[in-house]
């Protein structure tokens, strides 16, 4: 093939190339009112839905909680660094002493718990609407839409739902579960309108944990930023109660156990030594072996007294120092504080985004149009 060939082919190319981006060019010139048309009615549209949407403030606090395995020593401490990469995997090393069963990477499971969010909503918090403290339960009850424009309740649609569907179900209707005097059950009974706010609280909170770094995020999103602070003081505060009273559990029922046998020992030796000191002072001038056998087993029976009542108190007092030391310290890196701004939605990207898609929508619009399918197709 000669050279003026494979020029002339090149130039032929060229010139179909050219043709085609001139002809995409002179469609979207031609139909430059309709894409944008279709996208500021897209826009217009993205923007309306924004505004329907409600506005959730978000608050957070960072903390870093304290492992179980830094407090061991000897054996335990010797297996730390295992420990910790076990920890990170979500294993226990049962075999281990002062490794806790409650890992950091649990922790959103038990503030998703039922007991744990049961707990919550009994709580009272600052409600700046109504100006004074109400329970968690109650302001949960509330519809609380802040939407600037107001097109529908999806609270209120859920809630209705729910019910509708109770109402139309007769075997939903009464779940109570009687208990007899003295009787406990080993379950959870709730009725549907609680199961709905626990569910509606769980949404609101969020719990992170870097397994890299340990650190534990708590975040809580509602449409009031003052709630918002305060439900994540609670559950902040709630999380740390519920992680102390675990670890310091088991002591602390030692401690009572304790308390309890001192007081008993008290008593004992104090009675001991009030007859040891009845009987001397009744029998001062006797000197029979019979009154110094009493005298002997009496002031045995006040030294037994004694030695167990100082044994107990000493046990008591070591109790009470376990208590301290097995208490975790948690460190609050960035405590909980009401938001300045909202967290959601952001309308100006709401807009931006049903733009882009009005546009993309138009030029399929234009492309159809302006190509001819059945040259297309064939």
């Amino acid at each position: 093939m000669s050279k003026n060939e494979n020029s002339n082919i090149k130039s032929v190319e060229e010139d179909e190339i050219s043709i085609n981006f001139s002809e995409i060019y002179g469609a979207i010139k031609k139909y430059k009112i309709l894409i944008a048309g279709i996208s500021l009615l897209f826009a217009a549209i993205g923007a309306f839905y924004s505004l329907t949407i409600n506005n959730e403030y978000e608050s957070s606090v960072k903390m870093v909680p304290e492992s179980a395995d830094s407090k061991s020593s000897g054996a335990a401490g010797s297996l730390g660094g295992l420990s910790s990469l076990a920890g990170l995997a979500g294993i226990n090393l049962g075999g281990a002493s002062g490794v806790d069963a409650i890992q950091p990477a649990m922790y959103p499971n038990i503030v998703a718990s039922i007991p744990f969010l049961q707990e919550l909503i009994r709580s009272k918090i600052y409600n700046p609407k109504i100006k004074k403290y109400q329970l968690l339960r109650d302001y949960l009850k509330e519809h609380q839409s802040n939407a600037p424009i107001k097109l529908f309740d999806s609270e209120k649609l859920e809630e209705e739902k729910a019910l509708k569907e109770l109402s139309s179900d007769s075997d939903l209707k009464d779940l109570s579960v009687p208990i007899s005097p003295g009787q406990t059950i080993d379950f959870i009974n709730i009725d549907l309108k609680e199961a709905q706010i626990l569910k509606k609280l769980n949404n609101y909170i969020q719990v992170e944990v870097d397994k890299k770094t340990m650190f534990l995020t708590i975040k809580c999103t509602l449409q009031n930023p003052v709630i918002a602070a305060n439900l994540t003081s609670l559950v902040q505060n709630q999380l740390t109660k519920y992680i102390v009273n675990y670890r310091t559990e088991k002591v602390r029922k030692e401690m009572i156990f304790l308390t309890s046998r001192q007081a008993e020992a008290r008593k004992r030796y104090d009675q001991a030594l009030f007859t040891y000191s009845n009987y001397k002072d009744q029998n001062r001038n006797r000197f029979l072996n019979v009154a110094k056998t009493q005298e002997k087993k009496l002031q045995y029976e006040v030294d037994l007294a004694f030695n167990l009542y100082s044994s107990l108190t000493s046990q008591l007092s070591e109790a009470q120092i376990k208590v301290q030391k097995e208490t975790p310290i948690f460190k609050v890196l960035e405590p909980a504080q009401v938001p300045l701004s909202r967290s959601s939605p952001k309308r100006s990207l709401i807009t931006v985004g049903a733009m882009f898609i009005g546009l993309f929508v138009s030029l399929l619009i234009v492309f159809f149009k302006s190509v001819n399918l059945k040259e297309l197709l064939s």
